[in-house]
């Protein structure tokens, strides 16, 4: 089935703003229409504040970013007349964002339930925002207080939430977390993820009276206006004077697009910030472009359209660069910068020299950091580093860092440094070097084993033979060794030699072998914990740790039945699974990825279900068996199928047995 893409939504109201400790005004961003009703004077005027669903079938589903054993960041949610099914569903977002920022401060969330009128499916927003605090990056610029706190790296209000949302109660909600979602009903999980988005930083305070446009609060724009540039204008948005027609004309005309590094270094093209004709209260400025990332792409969830139907269940690349942009710690390695440090003189015993090397990363990955195939420990960033036994020719080094844990996670600076020119020569020569027999990788730990065969002359007896850290007799002024346990990672590897007895001797061979391909895939579930039975839907969730060990590049993973995002890198990862029945039974799952079947887990994760929660007589799901649970049976005496409201006992008749049975619970709880 398709729909066509039809405008909807949001919003975020600004509710009560404060700077530092000071009130400020509150500003009100109103949502739009729905599909049947774009009349948005009508809207402003019924007060229609909030996301707007789409009654439009659109079925898609983009599965959750993996999550690593331990998150970033505390998100702690106080619940306000929540159901315990939407508790679970809300719950299962907020990992999802707590596994993909990172923040010293618990950010604290208040969701209430609550009627917000026909299709409007929720609202959020920043309770608070400050300027000029400690750590803020850029003066007499906003930051909403989940960000400002971060980077003040202490709560700059304590006792009060960070983030305000409400949720409507009466809509056609899907609460499960597979995204299998039926037709005419929203995914909450969605809803939920895009609100905190907001909420958490992605909001603008551009505005637009007539044609005059307005950007800021109390003299100040928001750290997200600060990115902000309209390509037709050829610069910066906040270059153009507030209060004007022509910052009007820039909020309607198309051109807005993000400025930022990280943002900009996540997509081919500028991402595009929504700004239609006419301007749209509560969905212009504050969301990208719909026509630039329709239902599918990787980075849908913050566009303006929400349809039922569609389940996307990961912020997207550009949003993670967006929110980097503006101060947050993001979840994700990078090495951001290689620098030169002390260089030596060259040796004239052996025509080499040293060079140091620093490192600036984030978020190393477990394993080593490789730099010019040289293997070191991961220390923290900035990390100095020496290569050694450099040729002293003169010419200009360029220079490459990854880490073994995550390849991906690489950076290279051209002429980085000059050698020194040559020196005289001394004693010490290597005369060949021959490289013989390499094994495949092993599947087990992922490394290899490599043949070499060297000839030296000396001078003098030099020792044993060091050669990338693994040290061997020297006979004859010959050395036929075999290195084991290397990484097999594709990689060319350089051949670093010295000795035990002469630290003035010694050689590198660059490029000397190229490493195997990474072993084949490989992929490993334990369970971690099984959940107690929710007496809303008589089933139960269970976690699940994943080790997966060269991933395709392609596909989802297949985990029982539900389907994730496949990880980039190799690692251990946890899931949460529902839709299991609370029987007291066995119950059993394995996995696999979907465009590479044969990578399966060898063993399936297996566990007892807790037992039944259900509660028969509860008709209405209230918790109490009272009036309403004996009128919806009276409602339906007489029904006989299999699928009866009201059915107590189980013979597929509405009758006198299940009357009496309710009545004898009467008044009690559930």
């Amino acid at each position: 089935m398709t729909s066509s893409l039809v405008p909807h939504h949001l919003v975020c109201g600004l509710l009560t703003l404060l700077l530092g400790l000071t009130e400020v005004s509150a500003q009100k961003m109103f949502g739009l229409p729905a599909s049947a009703m774009h009349d948005h004077a009508q809207c402003d005027a019924a007060g229609c504040d909030g996301l707007v669903g789409i009654p439009e079938d659109h079925f898609h589903f983009t599965p959750a970013p993996m999550q690593r054993r331990s998150s970033s960041a505390t998100i702690q949610v106080t619940y306000v007349g929540f159901p315990v099914a939407a508790q679970t569903a809300f719950q299962y977002a907020v990992n999802i964002w707590a596994g993909q920022i990172s923040s010293p401060v618990d950010i604290e969330v208040e969701a209430t339930w609550t009627d917000l009128g026909p299709n409007i499916l929720g609202s959020a927003s920043p309770a608070t925002i400050h300027r000029n605090f400690t750590g803020a990056t850029e003066a007499d610029v906003y930051y909403p207080a989940a960000l400002a706190n971060q980077l003040n790296e202490d709560d700059l209000q304590s006792n009060s939430a960070d983030i305000t949302c409400n949720f409507g109660s009466d809509v056609s909600w899907y609460f499960g977390l597979d995204g299998n979602v039926p037709p005419g009903a929203y995914d909450f999980v969605t809803v939920v993820l895009h609100e905190l988005c907001h909420g958490l930083g992605f909001i603008g305070s551009a505005n637009l009276a007539g044609n005059t446009g307005f950007v800021g609060q109390s003299g100040s724009p928001f750290i997200y206006d600060t990115f902000i540039n309209d390509n037709n204008s050829g610069g910066s948005l906040l270059d153009l004077s507030n209060g004007t027609s022509s910052l009007g004309n820039a909020l309607t005309g198309g051109g807005l697009v993000w400025s930022g590094a990280e943002g900009l270094a996540a997509s081919t093209a500028p991402p595009g910030i929504y700004a239609p004709n006419p301007w749209e209260p509560g969905a212009s400025f504050s969301h990208l472009r719909e026509d630039m990332y329709l239902s599918g792409n990787a980075n849908a969830l913050m566009t303006p359209n929400l349809n039922t139907g569609e389940a996307i269940h990961n912020p997207g690349p550009i949003v993670m660069g967006m929110f980097s942009d503006m101060g947050w710690g993001v979840q994700g390695c990078s090495i951001q910068a290689l620098l030169a440090g002390s260089q030596s003189s060259c040796n004239p015993a052996t025509n080499t020299y040293s060079q140091q090397v620093i490192l600036i990363y984030n978020d190393a990955p477990a394993g080593l950091l490789n730099v010019n195939g040289s293997l070191f420990t991961v220390s923290g960033s900035p990390q100095t580093v020496s290569l050694n036994n450099l040729p002293s020719d003169g010419g200009t080094v360029d220079v490459t860092a990854y880490f073994t844990g995550d390849p991906s996670c690489s950076g290279t600076q051209v002429s980085l440094f000059t050698a020194p020119d040559p020196c005289s020569g001394g004693t010490c020569n290597l005369l060949s070097n021959t490289i013989g027999t390499q094994t495949p990788c092993n599947p087990i730990n992922g490394t290899y084993t490599q043949e070499v065969s060297l000839e030296f002359e000396f001078s003098a007896g030099a020792g044993d033979v060091d050669i990338n850290g693994q040290v061997f007799p020297v006979n004859n002024n010959l050395a036929n060794v075999t290195l084991t346990g290397l990484v097999a990672d594709g990689n060319p590897v350089n051949m670093l030699i010295t000795f035990t007895e002469d630290d003035a001797c010694g050689f590198a061979v660059f490029d000397a072998w190229t490493a195997p391909d990474p072993c084949p895939c490989a992929l490993e579930l334990e369970l971690d914990a099984v959940g107690d039975c929710d007496p809303q839907t008589d089933g139960h969730i269970v976690d699940v740790f994943i080790d997966v060990t060269n991933p395709p590049g392609t596909g989802l993973l297949n985990i029982g039945g539900t389907l994730f995002e496949v990880p980039e890198t190799d690692g251990v990862y946890l899931a949460s699974l529902d839709g299991f029945a609370s029987n007291g039974q066995a119950h059993s799952f394995g996995g696999y990825f979907t465009d590479l079947p044969g990578c399966s887990a060898p063993q399936d994760v297996s566990w007892t279900a807790p037992e039944s929660c259900a509660c028969p007589s509860d008709l209405d799901g209230d918790g109490i068996i009272g009036v309403s649970d004996t009128l919806d049976l009276l409602a339906n005496f007489g029904c006989s199928n299999d699928n009866c409201v009201g059915d107590i006992d189980g013979d597929n008749v509405v009758g006198v047995s299940d009357i009496l049975e309710l009545l004898s619970l009467f008044g009690t709880g559930c």
